[in-house]
């Protein structure tokens, strides 16, 4: 297994472990009372669904309780050191017992070969789905049109798509921007018909910032990007480390991300009281004279207040720990497991985060809403 993410359905507390196996199979397994159920595998197509570090098999809940997994299906193209890719995702009425056939994301599919991938999904209160990723299509074009020289090609840019009938058909891919890191994925949150999306921006001379756009009109158009903090990272590179978000409907926004900046490497959390128009100043949850490119999820916790779960990698041995951030400022964490990669999520005061061991296994946490440091039990 690889990469788990994690959805919690308030209304029942049942909590949802999405991973992709060897072999190309996404699997989902429900968590209720503290015991896994057996893994149900999600795509109907044996072998399509595509493992990478920042484009798991991406799991959600809607106010139904439908169970939504999104993952990528890599398509090998001749001559191209990179796959293509479109994006996939299933549904479950049933409560994760089995997945109805996938239908694809992205609004080209059987067009020519590109990129859609390093994906979230998020589902609003009304039941609308949302789906962002990193797109490539016009470069691939260009490249298909005769462009050959990198200066000729245009930008990848981050799209959102929606869909308004429960996951059964999605409209239009919106593009938010262009000009993204290419391969650090992107993260979503979605409060009402407000809708946030962030990633990591590559500035002038390489510089690769994580920016965070919103959306006051249900996804139909987005503002411009709002850079969370100047890092100044230069990189000629993509580090594979995207942004994670949290929001809450006072307004709130949590932001978390990994810095390579050299006198600044680390982990960092900001937040914003104006719904992402601006940011406070950044609190490191690890830093240090070196740290490690590093992953990191965040997920809400009432006003002003959210879960932030990441990667420790200071020590011998790679571990995974959580804590409480309240206006972007972290409490005392504690130790969730030895593992990497974690996925994180909370509801109806129940928080879980799952991650993967050193064993090729996935393992689970649960809590409740006083954290892991004091009744919540794990």
């Amino acid at each position: 297994a690889s990469e788990p993410t994690v959805a919690v359905d308030g209304r029942t507390g049942a909590v949802y472990v999405a991973w992709i196996a060897r072999g190309g199979d996404a699997y989902v397994a429900r968590v209720e009372r503290g015991v896994a159920g057996a893994p149900v595998r999600v795509n109907d197509r044996p072998g399509e669904a595509t493992a990478h570090a920042q484009a798991p098999a991406q799991v959600a809940v809607g106010p139904d309780g439908t169970v939504y997994v999104a993952w990528q299906k890599a398509i090998p193209v001749p001559g191209r050191e990179f796959p293509a890719s479109e994006l996939r995702l299933a549904r479950s009425t049933d409560g994760g017992r089995s997945f109805e056939p996938a239908v694809t994301v992205n609004d080209d599919a059987g067009g020519p070969p590109s990129s859609h991938s390093f994906h979230d999904i998020a589902v609003a209160a009304d039941g609308t789905v949302y789906v962002s990723w990193i797109d490539s299509r016009e470069r691939d074009r260009a490249r298909a049109a005769g462009a050959a020289h990198p200066g000729t090609l245009p930008p990848l840019d981050v799209r959102v798509a929606r869909s308004a009938d429960g996951g059964r058909t999605f409209g239009p891919g919106v593009i938010v921007a262009r000009g993204v890191c290419p391969c650090c994925r992107t993260a979503l949150a979605v409060v009402g018909r407000t809708v946030y999306v962030a990633w990591r921006h590559v500035f002038p001379g390489e510089v690769r910032d994580i920016v965070v756009a919103r959306s006051d009109d249900a996804g139909e158009s987005f503002s411009a990007p709002v850079r969370v903090h100047a890092d100044g990272w230069a990189i000629a590179g993509c580090p594979h480390a995207g942004p994670a978000l949290a929001a809450d409907p006072a307004g709130g926004l949590h932001v978390a991300w990994y810095t390579g900046r050299p006198d600044a490497a680390g982990l960092y959390a900001a937040w914003s009281a104006d719904g992402g128009r601006s940011f406070g100043p950044p609190a490191p949850l690890v830093t240090g004279e070196w740290v490690a490119i590093s992953r990191v999820r965040l997920a809400p916790a009432g006003p002003g207040t959210a879960w932030a779960a990441w990667e420790d990698r200071g020590g011998e041995a790679r571990v995974v720990r959580i804590a409480r951030l309240e206006r972007g400022r972290p409490a005392s964490a504690v130790l969730a497991g030895a593992g990497t990669a974690p996925g994180l999520a909370a509801a109806g005061g129940i928080w879980a985060v799952a991650w993967g061991t050193q064993e090729g296994g996935v393992r689970v946490r649960l809590g409740g809403a006083t954290g892991p440091s004091g009744a919540g039990s794990p």
